[in-house]
């Protein structure tokens, strides 16, 4: 056990291999029903990652090695129409998108999210807690779309997470999402949002501003995004290795302050993002995105700031 483990045995780490079969069952199905190419390219590229996962929980593998399958998986993403943003409708000020930018800048976001999301399951219920929220939030996104394949498949996810949750949290039958679920599930959600930004939404969701719909999904997607960032941003001004493990994150410091359990922390957290999805909901809805970028700013701003003076009482200061 590592001395940043919050667990004091042994818990199987397979719990992504259920994930992955209903991703494979509830795409089948619906391909029968809402015929597209999508699943053509989803299957193999998530099949990449599903592997590059189940790899590092049985043996270990190097973190090159898992960047380099990621950036594989991706390229085998991109091979789809379906999932290459080539226009973001304004938001800020950016329409067309030349493939030269387009392209390398979404290998980075798609490889930061799966690493991000890779990152934020380090605490019973959390990663499967905030994935539901997510993909309900998808579920939400397509039926406004009116793309009731990808709905149901996201359905499908929710359904699984919540399923998960009893033995996540459970004291005697416990069973963890491991790499094998953290990173396929990260992967499946930068592909659906790359999915969600390449369709023409502009005319199809009825958001007054709808520029901000890229801004909504960061919104959505929060706390994996904001958590990286901020432990990233620490442990390269503490002139450390950004990749090197310690007890910065969001779950370490709400756990190691407040000494709750993990149920609690897990859902204070989710609770957290719920709200900031929801309060980035309106403002995003009255407001151009020029203001929705700044209100998001400032509560990551308010939540960082926070966060530094509850790691600065603790004894380790989450080293």
């Amino acid at each position: 056990m590592s001395d940043r483990s919050s667990h004091s045995q042994h818990v199987p780490s397979f719990g992504g291999v259920t994930f992955f079969i209903i991703l494979i069952i509830s795409l089948s199905i619906a391909e029968q029903f809402f015929v597209t190419s999508r699943a053509m390219f989803l299957i193999p590229s998530c099949l990449v990652i599903f592997f590059t996962g189940l790899k590092d929980d049985m043996t270990g593998i190097s973190p090159w090695n898992k960047i380099m399958m990621q950036v594989i998986a991706t390229t085998m993403l991109f091979l789809s129409p379906d999932f290459q943003i080539t226009n973001l409708h304004g938001f800020l000020g950016v329409h067309e998108i030349p493939h030269w930018i387009c392209i390398p800048l979404t290998f980075l976001v798609v490889v930061f999210y799966i690493n991000a999301y890779n990152l934020i399951d380090g605490i019973d219920g959390l990663a499967s807690s905030l994935g539901a929220l997510f993909f309900t939030f998808f579920a939400m996104t397509y039926y406004s779309l009116e793309d009731y394949m990808m709905m149901s498949v996201c359905l499908s996810m929710v359904g699984s997470f919540i399923a998960f949750l009893r033995y996540n949290l459970s004291t005697d039958k416990r069973i963890f999402m491991g790499d094998t679920g953290s990173l396929f599930i990260g992967f499946l959600i930068a592909a659906i949002v790359i999915n969600i930004l390449s369709k023409d939404y502009h005319k199809d969701i009825s958001m007054h501003y709808i520029s901000n719909l890229p801004l909504l999904m960061i919104s959505a997607l929060y706390m994996p995004i904001f958590d990286s960032i901020r432990v990233f941003t620490i442990r390269i001004q503490n002139g450390r290795n950004p990749f090197a493990p310690d007890r910065t994150h969001v779950h370490h410091v709400i756990l190691d302050y407040f000494k709750l359990s993990h149920r609690k922390a897990s859902f204070y957290i989710f609770s957290t993002n719920a709200l900031i999805l929801l309060i980035m909901g309106f403002i995003t809805e009255c407001c151009n995105h020029t203001i929705s970028l700044v209100a998001l700013l400032v509560i990551s701003t308010v939540f960082a700031v926070i966060l530094h003076k509850l790691r600065m009482k603790l004894p380790n200061k989450g080293v």
